[in-house]
């Protein structure tokens, strides 16, 4: 079994929709109106998860949500695609996006294309980081590994476009690990 490896670095992007039941999402309104802010604003204090005491909600993470994430378009980042520990082919992101090429070199899907007006009505929180945003592997019997074979999946969020996934022969990968710095966070609530 060969095993390939993928590395991503430099800047990413994180837009998770919260998804609240109507009993949490009222009593979260009522501690954000006592507070003066909105429920968005308290998603992003970190001692408002301590404040709770609940054991199952520590931090944002441990909210049911869906999260689109990614790599972003920037001369920092690029991904590395490794065969059995060497490397076999270092790309910068731009070679990706990059509409213009009469014969485009990779197979490129583009799937969640979340514009301002077609958000959902719910609790946003946007993350950008910047470091290790993931690493991933995969086993596969071949020996050779075939550039055709890889899908590169891409998104966009605000006018800001991002691969958010890589499959080879259409098989997902296994996530290794993460380590990255939150340089921005915001959020919003669409009603």
């Amino acid at each position: 079994m060969q095993k390939i490896k993928i590395n991503t670095f430099g800047e990413g992007i994180e837009v998770r929709h919260i998804i609240l039941d109507d009993d949490r999402y009222q009593q979260w309104s009522e501690i954000a109106a006592h507070k003066n802010q909105k429920i968005s604003d308290l998603l992003l204090d970190s001692f408002f998860f301590h404040q709770l005491k609940d054991p199952n909600v520590r931090s944002i993470t441990d909210l049911n949500s869906k999260l689109i994430s990614g790599i972003l378009d920037r001369h920092k980042s690029q991904i590395e695609i490794w065969l059995n520990r060497h490397k076999v082919l270092k790309l910068k992101p731009n070679e990706l996006f990059n509409e213009m090429l009469l014969f485009p070199l990779f197979q490129i899907e583009k799937e969640n294309i979340i514009k301002d007006k077609s958000l959902e009505k719910g609790l946003y929180v946007i993350q950008k980081t910047i470091g290790l945003l993931n690493s991933v592997q995969l086993k596969v019997d071949s020996r050779n590994l075939n550039l055709d074979d890889f899908t590169f999946s891409l998104s966009e969020f605000q006018n800001e476009q991002f691969l958010s996934h890589i499959m080879y022969q259409k098989k997902h990968f296994d996530f290794v690990k993460s380590d990255s710095v939150i340089t921005y966070q915001t959020s919003l609530e669409i009603t």
